[in-house]
């Protein structure tokens, strides 16, 4: 299952330190709400429009696909998105779902006096854009049998490189906005790669414990700075139809 870690949506949105991610992450949570149908049915709608979009131009593109549209589930999901290869199926969050520290931390990222609308809108800008898009990114490279043994860093790499190159054709001003969030966690936080070692070899050797640390959140952030500042910047096409021959 391909997960987009907590931390490092929150980190994106707050430009906080890694430090008191980490910390918010660890927060004894409170019961969150149940549904709304109706606000329910208008999130689906409105994430299975872009997941349609998403499709079709990525069908369009040439490759094959050996999976159909992926089911969209609106569920309680610790990672605010996921992507399930065994059930074809997108796990989203939704805000009614986000328990009392976590809509909390959305509070704070909007600002003094933010009331829950304005929360709210924070939420959705980072799970409804980039989360999804990176999710499907994953959908994609299950679609094809040709990047199932690819390494962890270039599989997370190449999923960024494909909602980049969504967003550049689709919102080229959200996908700044969003990397400059990514640049300036990027440069806030120490290279975590010890001397000696590259960059790819560290995250694939110590995946499993940096999926759930901190430090991820500065691999995610170097890689979308990376795929960011690709020239000439990749096609959606292009970042669909090849795996990246750019990576630092």
């Amino acid at each position: 299952m391909y997960s987009f870690p907590k931390c490092v949506l929150l980190a994106l949105l707050s430009c906080a330190p890694l430090s008191a991610i980490a910390q918010s992450d660890a927060a004894p949570m409170s019961p969150n709400s149940p549904l709304d149908p109706v606000a329910t049915a208008a999130t689906k709608a409105k994430l299975t429009e872009l997941r349609d979009a998403f499709v079709q131009q990525a069908k369009s593109a040439g490759a094959g696909c050996s999976l159909d549209t992926p089911r969209i589930e609106i569920t309680d999901v610790p990672s605010f998105g996921n992507y399930d290869p065994a059930s074809n199926t997108l796990r989203i969050s939704a805000w009614s779902l986000l328990k009392a520290d976590q809509k909390k931390f959305f509070f704070h990222l909007a600002g003094p006096d933010a009331d829950d609308e304005a929360a709210h809108r924070v939420f959705d800008r980072g799970t409804y854009s980039w989360v999804i898009v990176h999710e499907l990114g994953h959908w994609w490279q299950a679609c094809n049998a040709s990047t199932q043994n690819n390494s962890h860093y270039q599989h997370e790499y190449d999923a960024n490189r494909i909602a980049a190159a969504y967003w550049r054709e689709h919102n080229p001003t959200l996908l700044q906005e969003l990397t400059a969030g990514f640049t300036h966690i990027l440069n806030g936080a120490p290279n975590p790669v010890p001397p000696g070692q590259t960059l790819e070899d560290y995250f694939n050797v110590n995946y499993e414990a940096l999926a759930h640390s901190a430090h991820y959140v500065w691999f995610q952030a170097r890689m979308v700075t990376d795929v960011s500042a690709e020239d000439p910047p990749p096609t959606f096409a292009d970042a669909l139809l090849h795996s990246s021959t750019k990576m630092k």
